[in-house]
């Protein structure tokens, strides 16, 4: 049985866009176990860990409301331009916000930096902080006429990168997320400490992004086990990239060193491998069951975060 997929990633050295497509073969290894692997139950876990990161507050919808969130990113909404149904908002709202900074975190909410370059292709980004931003009001979404703001120090992403762009994100039905850049959206940098800001006015996901170079490019076959050809996802961090994560989707450079990651969910936990590879020609990388480990989100993100 086979499947034809793609995986997006960058490169250390050339910033290069690069593809992978993935196959499936069958795998008899490690057959002691009856736990079968769903998509359903992989999504349901990246969920968890995202909620579990959100953070709310409430304010007044008649003044404007400074947030600060744990690791210093501010959003400043003016409440009188929120709207519920097109009509004015009076007393208070709730405000949820969601920020990700690292792989290991982008990785077990399945967020990776994926973007759209000007040639259309999906391609993976350096990320100055991924964000998702609501406010509803009784469970109802609002929306605002102004401009609100998001203001990140540039210290959570290792400082100051020129050539970052606004992007804004969609997800799909099967859960994906992509990034694309952001229209209608002022961006602008400021110092002592440094940040990167932006004024925007729709509620969603936005990402502060870093668009590589495309260099020379080649097709990664993976092999997977049959049983989590539907059941799994794959990711590729990229060496001394920490900011960017790249997932399904997309050609690499040769050359690029790399680690190829697949996870899958086993009773809440993660099923996980990783292979380290330095990109050559027809690149080819197989998972085989016995290979896997099962660990909890904590311990996954620790691993994550702790490559190279």
């Amino acid at each position: 049985m086979k499947k034809s997929l793609k995986f997006v990633g960058i490169s250390v050295l050339f910033f290069s866009l690069v593809l992978m497509s993935v196959n499936c073969s069958k795998d008899d290894e490690d057959t002691n176990t009856t736990y079968v692997p769903t998509a359903v139950a992989l999504n349901s876990l990246f969920n968890s860990n995202l909620d579990d990161i959100k953070q709310t507050a409430t304010f007044d919808a008649g003044s404007t409301y400074t947030f600060t969130s744990t690791a210093g990113t501010t959003v400043v909404i003016d409440g009188t331009c929120l709207r519920k149904n097109g009509n004015p908002v009076t007393g208070n709202v709730d405000l949820e916000f969601i920020e990700l900074y690292d792989r290991g975190t982008m990785a077990i909410t399945n967020k990776p930096t994926l973007g759209i370059d000007t040639n259309g292709d999906l391609v993976p980004m350096d990320s100055g902080g991924e964000f998702k931003v609501s406010v509803k009001q009784g469970g109802v979404a609002l929306t605002s006429t102004c401009y609100y703001q998001i203001n990140t120090p540039t210290s959570l992403t290792g400082g100051t990168q020129t050539g970052m762009q606004p992007f804004s994100g969609t997800i799909d039905a099967a859960g994906n997320l992509t990034w694309a850049v952001a229209q209608g959206v002022d961006f602008y940098l400021t110092t002592t400490p440094d940040k990167y800001n932006t004024l925007l006015s729709n509620f969603d996901w936005f990402n502060y992004d870093k668009l590589p170079n495309i260099g020379p490019r080649t097709e990664i076959t993976v092999n997977i086990p049959t049983e989590y050809v539907n059941a799994s996802t794959l990711f590729l961090s990229t060496n001394t990239r920490p900011n960017s994560l790249g997932g399904l989707g997309g050609k690499y450079s040769i050359g690029l060193q790399c680690n190829i990651i697949f996870l899958a969910e086993e009773n809440g936990s993660f099923r996980y491998a990783i292979k380290p590879i330095t990109i050559v020609n027809n690149q080819q990388v197989t998972f085989s069951k016995s290979e896997t480990t099962v660990v909890s989100a904590a311990q996954m993100k620790t691993i994550l975060n702790n490559l190279p």
